[in-house]
């Protein structure tokens, strides 16, 4: 039943004979306000208490949330402080290792471009000794068929006369070159 069904029936009940009834209002009226009286008297302090109780238990909520609310305000100024640092941080070991990166990579130039004159100075000393080592083989053969030549025609033109004569010319100025060498 709805507030106004109640009304509407105690209004109705009370008019039964025609005429609104107040003794009925006044009797139901009185009952009502001893049963709220009763009801008061029993229950004030039981709903005082419980009330103080809530008011504590919703005072100390409050407290712990705005603690919890301050823990994470001063974590989350800590960790956005950390992210700042970590990435200036970052930027740092950015620019550190690009650094590293050029100079080391000037270094490897520079020993490359270093090595690289090295290979050309021994690659040169070597082209030239073996070139000279070259000559002087060619030279010896050339000498030595030169030799073997001279001799062989020697040998087809000269006869025993003029072997004799060549060998005592020789010893001859062996023997001056001596004297002069002695002298000197």
């Amino acid at each position: 039943m709805t507030g106004y069904e109640i009304i509407n029936l105690m209004l109705t009940g009370a008019s039964e004979h025609g005429a609104f009834n107040w003794r009925f209002v006044m009797e139901h009226a009185v009952n009502l306000l001893i049963l709220i009286g009763v009801l008061v008297y029993f229950l004030k302090t039981p709903v005082k208490n419980f009330l103080v109780e809530r008011r504590g238990t919703i005072g100390h909520e409050i407290d712990v949330a705005q603690k919890t609310i301050g823990a994470a305000k001063s974590k989350f100024e800590e960790y956005s402080r950390k992210l700042q640092s970590i990435e200036t941080e970052i930027n740092a070991l950015k620019d550190t290792l690009r650094k590293q990166g050029e100079s080391e990579r000037g270094e490897l130039l520079r020993q490359a471009e270093a090595a690289s004159e090295t290979i050309r100075k021994e690659a040169k000393e070597t082209i030239e000794l073996q070139t000279e080592r070259a000559r002087r083989e060619i030279q010896s053969e050339v000498a030595n068929l030169a030799i073997g030549n001279a001799e062989t025609l020697l040998r087809q033109n000269l006869g025993d006369a003029d072997k004799e004569r060549y060998v005592q010319e020789f010893t001859k100025n062996i023997g001056d070159t001596k004297w002069h060498q002695s002298q000197h």
